[in-house]
């Protein structure tokens, strides 16, 4: 079940209360302050990246963030509207920032989903 769903309009703009969510959220489910600082800003990343696209694409469809804790981990899912397909210089080192920040990364698609484990996991 998720602790928090954003539709966010895909403005810079908006990009900071998706971090602050996802920060309060990491907070939230126990995960120590150094990992919470690497959600911030991970989940800072992969939204603007999903913003930008979606301004390359000239889309005004919502950029929608999912954040779930099950008990064993935290993730969260950026949901972007653009074409797969298009990636650039900007989309490469945006993905390699989350890379370095997140213990697992998954694309699928336009869904992008960085996953923490929380202090419970077996």
């Amino acid at each position: 079940m998720p602790a928090a769903t954003l539709s966010i309009p895909p403005s810079v703009e908006h990009v900071r209360t998706a971090r602050l969510v996802a920060a309060a959220a990491a907070r939230r489910a126990g995960l120590d302050e150094e990992t919470v600082a690497d959600v911030r800003l991970a989940v800072g990343e992969a939204v603007a990246r999903a913003v930008l696209r979606h301004g390359a694409a000239e889309l005004s469809d919502h950029v929608d963030v999912v954040v779930r804790e099950d008990g064993h981990g935290f993730e969260v899912e950026v949901h972007d509207r653009s074409d797969a397909a298009l990636l650039d210089e900007d989309d490469g080192v945006a993905l390699a920032l989350v890379r370095a920040l997140v213990p697992e990364l998954r694309t699928h698609g336009e869904v992008v989903t960085l996953a923490w484990p929380t202090g419970t996991s077996a």
